[in-house]
């Protein structure tokens, strides 16, 4: 299969395209290299720097694979953090909503006939009830938790309207706290895990916004990208929306707890401090994931505690030592 994956310079992305690669597929990846890293784009795949919303950067992408067209798109790119979605809300718009649109635009251009799409559980808000099904109301409490929403709309839309030439196959995933190898050990705007772990390894104070109770489901970045595959592979499968997560709810208290220890220090004697909580910030989250366990066969293999090793063992290495980037 001929794959397109945006936003694959980038943590979620890279692992998605490392699979593809891995079992033969032909990958192109277009990034314009704002958050990730040239070294985390696979060897095999064919890179495309660019943005997803410049409309000839997209074009040259679909183009890239002298083969023939592209299949199916990945679309991961876009502005992730929700806390700076309050600092410029016009600009995660334009990101998350104009790129996605831009790359729905250039899949209908160049026949392309599959399309998932990256969407979050802040498109939930604060759920009545948890864990959280697919079909609970969205009401996001932030601008990035609208911009993925809305988005996430757009795809799906994209597979019911217009004529049938125009009409793709789309799914989105609305992925809960993913980790793993590759994550920041520095951006105080990405993944909670890879914060901790740089704080331990530069022998930091961790900070904590709230009290630490507040908890979310965290799901390893390998499980993540087998259930992209298999949607890929899965057909029959079409406007579709499903929760990637475990249904297991841990505290940030908890999960500060695993890091220190995986870093072999003591948690009892590492320096900590708490502080007021963001805004947008979810008190508790956990998916129910019993919607994509039966439409996918999916689910989630890599525990905790071992997932916290692996991020600490990488970390440690060459390719993730702590630095500015």
């Amino acid at each position: 299969m001929r794959v397109l994956v945006t936003g694959a310079a980038g943590f979620i992305g890279s692992h998605i395209a490392d699979a593809l690669i891995a079992r033969g597929d032909q990958v192109v990846v277009l990034d314009n290299l704002s958050n990730g890293r040239l070294d985390f784009v696979p060897a095999g795949a064919v890179f495309v720097e660019g943005d997803v919303r410049s409309e000839q950067d997209i074009d040259r992408a679909f183009k890239a694979i002298p083969d023939g067209p592209i299949e199916a798109v990945c679309h991961l790119a876009g502005q992730a953090s929700t806390f700076r979605s309050f600092d410029a809300p016009a600009w995660d718009m334009e990101v998350n909503g104009v790129g996605t649109a831009r790359m729905l635009e250039g899949s209908r251009r160049h026949g392309t006939k599959t399309f998932l799409y990256a969407s979050s559980m802040t498109v939930y808000g604060s759920p009545e009830s948890l864990p959280v099904r697919e079909d609970a109301p969205c009401r996001p409490l932030s601008y990035y938790g609208i911009t993925k929403w809305a988005a996430e709309r757009s795809v799906l839309l994209s597979a019911n309207q217009g004529p049938p030439e125009h009409r793709v196959r789309a799914c989105a995933f609305r992925m809960f706290n993913v980790y793993g190898e590759r994550q920041s050990l520095t951006n105080p705007y990405q993944g909670v895990l890879g914060i901790f772990v740089g704080n331990v390894l530069r022998n930091e104070k961790i900070a904590i916004f709230g009290d630490g109770e507040q908890s979310r489901d965290f799901v390893y970045v390998g499980d993540v990208a087998a259930a992209w595959l298999a949607a890929l592979d899965r057909t029959d499968v079409n406007s579709a929306v499903f929760n990637l997560g475990t249904g297991t709810q841990t505290s940030i208290n908890t999960l500060w707890r695993l890091a220190v220890a995986a870093c072999d220090a003591d948690p009892d004697a590492w320096p900590v401090s708490f502080g007021e909580a963001r805004p947008g910030d979810q008190r508790h989250m956990v998916a129910d994931i019993s919607a994509v366990q039966q439409s996918l066969g999916w689910a989630p293999v890599m525990p905790l505690p071992d997932g916290v090793r692996a991020v600490v063992q990488w970390a440690r290495g060459d390719a993730g030592a702590p630095r500015d980037d």
